[in-house]
């Protein structure tokens, strides 16, 4: 028996708790970060809805055969997982045959995994209000899990939706760093747009990566947080694990003028967790300046 399409919601189970006093009183740009805490009813403070919307094949609930070789698409899950948890060290897994996966982070942004078909895209514009996509996969990330990406891009046209892409290697901290202050910049454009929400993804159910991570950096950055409340704050509503170094290597990066600067490399691990006004400027002002870029 087929299971029907259908849009499911359900809490984030694993949280960190939000001194929602302490970071109200570190959100000073709010219509820059749209942020707002969300009182649904059906949800407390720590708890966020996390929307799957499941593929149109359904789910197979009583398969009647079973072959001795799982499909490849099991295969590809099982291989991506494995490497995931070794490279990130976190016991997240990506279930790719459960369809579209997102969190709502704020008024304006939302974390998920790729869009897989061409009705994935009216869903966000119908139900979401989505006017921008930022996909940070890589053309073999694309190529990987079979994606039409060409369709997608032709619909998100079709729905006005702009389509932008800033693709960094998944499960590598040396290129999300490289990658963070471009893919902030797009990110920062399109909030600074308000046409509608922005739609941040990778590839994995979590956006365990990449996704988060730049919008982690952008609450860092734009959102006058410091690191560790913005990184709360995203893991509270989605459980995953985003590399914090990177985040902070590439803090680091825009926020020092210095040529004889200490290597980060050097640098206690606490550092570039919180910065001054004058940084936070320094480094707003260099992200707005890659735009087009």
């Amino acid at each position: 028996m087929m299971a029907s399409v259908s849009n499911i919601a359900f809490p984030s189970l694993v949280g960190v708790p939000l001194d929602t006093h302490a970071l109200s009183k570190q959100i000073k740009n709010k219509a820059s970060c749209g942020f707002r805490l969300h009182r649904n009813p059906n949800y407390s403070v720590r708890l966020s809805p996390i929307c799957c919307k499941l593929p149109e094949s359904g789910i197979e609930e009583n398969p009647t055969t079973t072959s001795k070789r799982p499909p490849k698409s099991k295969d590809r899950m099982e291989e991506y997982n494995i490497a995931m948890k070794r490279m990130m060290r976190n016991p997240y897994e990506y279930h790719h045959d459960l369809g579209m996966n997102y969190t709502l982070v704020t008024d304006n942004l939302i974390v998920g995994s790729q869009p897989q078909k061409p009705k994935d895209i009216d869903h966000l514009k119908k139900e979401e209000g989505v006017a921008y996509i930022l996909n940070l996969q890589q053309d073999k990330d694309v190529e990987y899990w079979g994606i039409d990406l060409q369709s997608i891009i032709r619909r998100c046209h079709e729905l006005e939706i702009s389509h932008m892409r800033r693709p960094a290697k998944d499960f590598d901290p040396d290129s999300l760093r490289s990658e963070l202050p471009k893919a902030v910049s797009s990110l920062e454009w399109a909030i600074s747009e308000g046409k509608g929400r922005v739609y941040v993804h990778c590839q994995s159910t979590a956006g365990l990566g990449r996704a988060p991570a730049v919008t982690i950096a952008y609450l860092f950055w734009f959102c006058v947080m410091n690191l560790n409340t913005a990184y709360d704050m995203l893991t509270s509503k989605r459980p995953c694990g985003p590399n914090k170094r990177a985040i902070r290597g590439a803090t680091y990066d825009l926020a020092k003028n210095d040529p004889w600067k200490e290597p980060f490399e050097n640098l206690p691990e606490y550092a570039f967790e919180d910065i001054a006004d004058w940084e936070r400027n320094l480094i707003q002002n260099r992200v707005r300046s890659l735009r087009g870029t």
